[in-house]
């Protein structure tokens, strides 16, 4: 019997010598556990008074920018981490949120925290559709950017709105600097870890560039680029282009209409109203604006370069754009608190109103500051601030390019802001400034050459009138259809190029296919 026993233990020695030793570890385990100040000390085979420890001791180092619109900050390196630092984490495993407690990124990342589970929060639905629209389900059903609609900034120009056209200049590149940072940690937090690099000034060194080529590239070439990227996000377009095309001559060659093209054709898109509610058409609108904070904040920092060369003009024209595009998404914004306190329980439930119901809140300190109360304070500072834009223009832009348009924007503004506050003055300007258009250099294209001409046809008719209190009724209404119609054929071909690329309808036959 004994051998018996003993060749059983022999036969078994592998897996008795197994089970004795798994034992022993999970007893070590266990012990080392109940026995440790904290369950995540780092314990490999033993208890953690066995191995000594150092103070753990951490340097940040931290940049606090200032406040965005060119306001200088302080650099400041601290040997301290920030209050709550430790243990705070973004969504992703590295992002560490602490350490932007009291900058001015607080804010930013809170937003970033509190959309990260938005569209878990509430409803996407496309209810109250209108079916005889002509809009494409492909544009009324396209992603929209909620998210970033409440994190990055939809209304870029209002800052600054108050400050000269100069400064805006003067701080174009710090502006530039700060909105690459806010991307970065945008970037960084949606991704879960912090590996981007940080943003690093870019110092300009006069006198050292090399002589610059002409762009050579056809009306046909550029045509055949700009459909080809149509429909690449707008930061990697205008990234792209600044990358490979803002190194040429910004006076010879095809350059400037290039950045005209890039702007008009591809960057600037249309909002197309498809429903009864009009929270549909103001996220549009806002997703719109949104987009043109990008080229804003770039091409800032291009004119700073540029300014006094044919691009530097095609730049201004494109920035006296947006900032008009700006004033009427102000005004999408007053509305939208209107019909905000009039939705429903179930609409409040929706993506659309609870994303208006935050840009609200997010922008009601800012427009308080720069007092915009109402859309008529909006309509002065916007049109004051279009006009010294134009005024910029008129007085850099080399051997009279384009000069004549920019006499004629300037001259639609005040027109427009005279007609709306029944100012007659403001009207008389209007058509001294027209007047003086055809004394003016022919040198580049003139866009408005049709609606001039239209308008001096009438007031030719009339003697030549220059005195807006001279003007019948009847004049003034033609002067404004004129104005308000100059841009319908253009228009036309944007939305036909726009529902062919980027907006297809799909056929009935073809819906029964994928149904």
């Amino acid at each position: 019997m004994r051998k018996g026993i003993l060749k059983v233990l022999f036969d078994f020695r592998f897996y008795i010598a197994l089970y004795i030793s798994v034992v022993s570890h999970i007893t070590l385990i266990i012990y080392s556990f109940n026995n440790s100040d904290s369950p995540y000390h780092k314990v490999l085979c033993g208890p953690p008074w066995i191995y000594a420890e150092e103070e753990e001791k951490e340097l940040s180092f931290q940049m606090n920018f200032g406040k965005i619109g060119g306001e200088t900050g302080n650099a400041e390196t601290s040997e301290d981490p920030g209050e709550g630092e430790e243990g705070e984490d973004g969504d992703g495993n590295g992002f560490s949120k602490g350490k932007y407690k009291g900058s001015q990124w607080e804010e930013l990342v809170k937003d970033l925290e509190g959309t990260s589970s938005l569209r878990k929060q509430f409803k996407n639905d496309y209810d109250l559709i209108n079916e005889n629209s002509g809009v494409a389900d492909s544009y009324i059903k396209r992603n929209r950017d909620y998210e970033d609609i409440i994190v990055k900034d939809v209304f870029p120009t209002v800052k600054g709105i108050r400050d000269p056209f100069r400064v805006d200049i003067e701080n174009a590149e710090d502006n530039l600097f700060v909105h690459k940072e806010r991307n970065r940690i945008i970037e960084d937090f949606r991704k879960g870890d912090e590996s981007s690099p940080p943003i690093t000034m870019r110092i300009s060194k006069e006198g050292e560039a090399e002589p610059k080529s002409p762009l050579t590239m056809t009306k046909d070439d550029r045509t055949r680029y700009l459909d080809k990227t149509l429909k690449q996000k707008k930061e990697k377009q205008l990234d792209e282009f600044i990358s490979r095309f803002m190194g040429y001559d910004p006076d010879k060659g095809d350059l400037s209409y290039f950045v005209r093209d890039l702007y008009y054709e591809n960057l600037q898109r249309l909002a197309y109203p498809f429903s009864g509610d009009p929270s549909y058409f103001a996220i549009d609108y806002f997703q719109e604006n949104l987009n043109k904070e990008d080229f804003l904040r770039q091409m800032m920092a291009a004119l700073s370069e540029n300014l006094g060369t044919n691009t530097g003009t095609e730049i201004l024209f494109t920035i006296e754009n947006i900032y008009e595009i700006q004033s009427r998404a102000l005004e999408q914004y007053f509305q939208a608190k209107e019909y905000l306190k009039l939705a429903t329980p179930e609409q409040k439930q929706t993506l659309r109103y609870e994303t208006l119901r935050r840009m609200s809140e997010k922008y009601k300190k800012l427009l308080l500051e720069k007092k915009l109360f109402h859309p008529k304070d909006v309509e002065e500072a916007y049109s004051k601030k279009r006009v010294d834009i134009l005024d910029t223009l008129i007085a850099k832009t080399p051997n009279g390019y384009r000069k004549r348009d920019g006499y004629f924007e300037k001259g639609r503004v005040l027109w427009e802001v005279g007609n709306s506050r029944k100012d007659s003055k403001l009207q008389t300007e209007a058509l001294k400034i027209w007047n003086r258009i055809s004394n003016l250099p022919t040198n580049g294209d003139f866009l408005n050459e049709k609606a001039f001409e239209s308008i001096q046809l009438l007031l030719r008719d009339l003697g030549n009138v220059s005195d807006a209190d001279r003007l019948p009724l009847q004049t003034k209404d033609q002067i404004e259809l004129i104005l308000r119609t100059r841009l319908s054929e253009s228009m036309n071909r944007k939305k036909e190029r726009e529902d062919k690329l980027l907006w297809p309808k799909i056929s009935q036959k073809q819906k029964k296919a994928e149904n």
